[in-house]
């Protein structure tokens, strides 16, 4: 159990490095396994592939990344900012991933006017962010309110936002469809139990097994924004290439 000082700091912020490899491990891996899922896609265009991302196969895989994904944001914010918010580093990120998520919005919004990206993945982490800080600093109560969440969405069937998506489409124009959709509920629940995570140093796990701990793979984790733009792009152009030389 996590012990709290009397500056809101978690104890193991005074005498333990912050970074965990098994982090960055987690994040890395959700990128590659995003790198799959995506080519995935790609090789469907060209007719290589059967790809619905509705099907169990595909909707499982997602999970897995989003996962992942989730769980390290809330995992690297309480390292981040162990000894008190960092505000400045904290806006830097947030403005970066906004950034990052405009340019997806509008981006699709020509190609693909019809089911353009408005709430995507980085759209999420950056709401996800925000609300994440409430309880950053109470890792059972964000732990409770991350089971609460999965659980109140996975056994009713009201407990979703779906009411508020109706009553914004018409007045914001906003697409019947969307490619990418995020869902603030469930995966925020995520996020909080990735709080919990951060608090307990993931129980003690330095890193994973069977996973570098170092070379190309964790430096895509550390530049896992960059990656998350431009991937598309070089892993089309090799579904383009497969087809140019295989017909």
């Amino acid at each position: 159990m996590t012990t709290i000082s009397e500056t809101g700091q978690p104890a193991w912020a005074q005498t333990h490095e912050r970074r965990l490899i098994s982090i960055d491990q987690m994040r890395a891996l959700a990128l590659v396994l995003m790198a799959v899922f995506h080519f995935g896609y790609d090789l469907s265009v060209f007719g290589y592939l059967s790809f619905d991302a509705k099907a169990p196969f595909w909707a499982i895989f997602r999970s897995i990344i989003v996962t992942l994904f989730f769980l390290s944001v809330g995992a690297s914010l309480v390292l981040a900012n162990a000894h008190g918010i960092r505000w400045r580093a904290f806006w830097v990120r947030e403005a970066r991933i906004l950034a990052g998520a405009l340019t997806f919005s509008v981006a699709t919004f020509f190609f693909y006017p019809g089911n353009w990206i408005w709430f995507g993945v980085l759209h999420f982490i950056a709401v996800a962010s925000l609300l994440a800080l409430p309880l950053l600093f109470t890792p059972r109560l964000a732990l409770l309110a991350g089971v609460t969440i999965i659980a109140l969405f996975n056994l009713t069937d009201w407990f979703n936002l779906a009411p508020l998506y109706q009553a914004l489409r018409a007045p914001l124009n906003l697409p019947d469809g969307t490619m990418d959709l995020t869902r603030l509920i469930p995966w925020l629940g995520m996020v909080y139990i990735g709080i919990y995570l951060g608090h307990q140093r993931l129980f003690g796990i330095r890193q994973l097994p069977f996973l570098p701990t170092s070379g190309p793979f964790i430096w895509l984790s550390r530049h896992s924004l960059g990656f998350y733009m431009i991937h598309q792009i070089p892993l089309y152009g090799l579904a383009w290439l497969i087809y140019l030389l295989l017909g």
